[in-house]
């Protein structure tokens, strides 16, 4: 079993792999800053690389942001990094250097991929042998390799080039003989402030008691989905097309979540399905899988927004942690229903009106907690992201800040610093789909996503208990 599970592995590493070459991989880009990315990258290089392989890194000061897939670029510099430990055959050392790039018209007219403007330049750079004159134009087509044979794919280099062209910038490689190589990524510059990254931390297998209708047209992939998603305990109907699918929500058989896959036969494709879905089950979450997407929910390289993806094939972790998110995610968007829509019995409203500011990117779940936090007879407002927040505390003191901790582009727990500043009095609360706060804020109050009314009244009763000491 385990030699199975190794060949799967190593099958879906080299389709995608093949897919980045011919940049049909479905890319979920963040503004990032590169210098503070590879640097939490450093105990995965000295594990790739071995002792042996000096590593040093250089980080250009005022860096600027670009605009790609993280995974992506932690893919393409541990196979740069892993090409340069080959060349070295284990011994040497490696520069990675970040900085920024111009590339100018007349780099752009002898390189016809380019567009000229400013870049983010990740170089690494080896001590190794070089690359001959005669085959350093071969070195980004897939299955060219200089190692023996059994050593390498020859896909390394190629999903690089890939990645590059995908994102919209470019790959250069420079080598001398008995010298060594250097090969640079130039990523297009962005603008916009880094997004927030937080570290996905590898929680045991989870499941739930919900209904999922899974849609897959091959049968050996759909019999074990639902014997996975079964042994998880969720309740799990089956079909085999779109059509088939849209017959089981139209007779009324209530379901939780949508499992497609996205490349299905028929007339009826899956977003087709996913929309007539949703307008029969308002409340439905959608989840896509596919190994090769086509365009149906990919455009410009990208996944559309607010499309969840399961790449395959998947491990049954994986699809339960996906699974999880993406059921809670919708849940927290359906709190968003009237009153009466409401599990559980109503709320009283408290005793004392609050003057609450609210702050969450996510534009449904902010809207429908402005109204739980009203209907519990709170003075609310809302607020999108720090900007508008930091405005609207400014103009006048509130009682009590709620903050989404990951926001887009910036940090809650930044924003929670300055509303501490101009009003040493407020209380804060921190909504976080984690299950705990940072260590730096251990013992303030977590609301934990995705949350209801009672939840909500429960920490703004837990803040009158602690006093304004506890958010500080």
């Amino acid at each position: 079993m385990q030699n199975a599970l190794t060949g799967v592995s190593r099958g879906s590493k080299l389709a995608s792999q093949l897919l980045a070459f011919g940049r049909r991989q479905p890319l979920e880009p963040k503004v990032v800053n590169i210098g503070r990315f590879i640097r939490g990258l450093d105990d995965l290089l000295r594990r790739a690389l071995g002792e042996e392989i000096e590593i040093e890194t250089t980080v250009s000061g005022g860096l600027w942001n670009t605009f790609a897939d993280p995974g992506q670029i932690e893919n393409a510099l541990l196979n740069l990094a892993i090409n340069a430990r080959d060349a070295m055959n284990g011994r040497g050392r490696m520069t990675i250097e970040v900085g920024n790039a111009f590339l100018d018209d007349d780099y752009a007219l002898e390189h016809a991929d380019v567009t000229p403007g400013q870049y983010v330049m990740l170089a690494v750079t080896d001590t190794g042998t070089g690359i001959a004159p005669e085959i350093i134009d071969k070195v980004f087509e897939p299955f060219f390799t200089t190692k023996p044979e059994g050593r390498g794919t020859g896909l390394g280099l190629s999903m690089v080039y890939g990645f590059a062209r995908q994102s919209g910038g470019h790959v250069k490689i420079y080598s001398e003989l008995g010298l060594g190589t250097t090969i640079k990524l130039y990523l297009p510059r962005s603008h916009a402030s880094e997004d927030l990254v937080v570290e996905s931390t590898q929680k045991p297998v989870v499941g739930g008691t919900e209904t999922i209708l899974v849609v897959e047209d091959d049968e050996g992939v759909r019999a074990t989905a639902v014997e996975m998603l079964t042994d998880l305990g969720y309740r799990v109907l089956k079909a085999a097309d779109a059509a088939s699918a849209l017959a089981v929500i139209e007779s009324g058989v209530p379901v939780d979540l949508l499992f497609t896959d996205v490349v299905m036969p028929g007339a009826l494709r899956s977003p087709a399905l996913a929309r007539r879905a949703r307008e029969r089950l308002p409340g439905i979450a959608v989840l896509f899988t596919s190994g090769y997407t086509e365009n149906a929910i990919v455009h410009g390289g990208r996944l559309d927004e607010g499309v969840n993806l399961l790449p395959k094939p998947y491990t049954r972790e994986a699809l339960s942690r996906k699974i999880r998110y993406v059921l809670g995610s919708q849940q927290q968007g359906n709190a968003a229903g009237p009153a009466q829509a409401r599990t559980g019995a109503s709320l009283e409203k408290t005793a004392r009106q609050l003057s609450i500011l609210l702050v969450e990117d996510e534009a449904i779940i902010r809207l429908s907690s402005v109204d739980m936090l009203q209907d519990l007879g709170h003075d609310v407002q809302g607020a999108a992201n720090i900007e508008d927040a930091l405005a609207l505390l400014r103009k006048a003191p509130f009682d009590v800040l709620i903050t989404d901790i990951q926001l887009s582009g910036s940090s809650g727990l930044e924003l929670a610093d300055e509303a501490s500043a101009l009003h040493p009095g407020i209380g804060i609360i921190f909504a976080s789909g984690r299950d705990s706060l940072p260590r730096e804020r251990e013992g303030g109050i977590l609301l934990r996503k995705p949350y209801d009314a009672a939840a909500l009244a429960s920490c703004l009763e837990r803040l009158g208990k602690c006093g304004a000491s506890q958010t500080s």
